[in-house]
């Protein structure tokens, strides 16, 4: 993505947060399930957006998934520069509420003791 694009979208900083965020709301299915109503997926895919993750001894292993997802997953991202590493840290302690709560207290590393 062009940094000026990037500067234009600053969502699209956070995209790759989201992915994890997917993956938990998609369905999920068997392996065996899928091979028995592969048509009925797809159809859920292709008219209804539907995303569905086959699951094979319980692990991910496939997505289906609709056409234009999978179009825009096909672009490489390049990682994040240092500068722009640094910029969306101050981003986001610029956006955070001041605390008087310590990183330990935040953690919950205090109820140890």
């Amino acid at each position: 993505m062009e940094s000026a694009e990037r500067e234009a979208r600053p969502q699209a900083r956070f995209e790759h947060l989201f992915k994890v965020v997917i993956m938990v709301h998609m369905k999920k299915t068997s392996l065996v399930h899928a091979k028995a109503h592969l048509s009925e997926l797809v159809d859920a895919a292709e008219h209804r957006g539907q995303r569905v993750i086959i699951l094979r001894h319980g692990k991910p292993a496939a997505a289906i998934v609709p056409v234009a997802v999978a179009e825009r997953r096909t672009t490489k991202h390049r990682p994040m520069t240092a500068a722009e590493a640094e910029a969306l840290l101050q981003e986001v302690e610029k956006s955070g509420r001041p605390s008087s709560m310590s990183i330990s207290e935040a953690l919950g590393r205090d109820r140890l003791d």
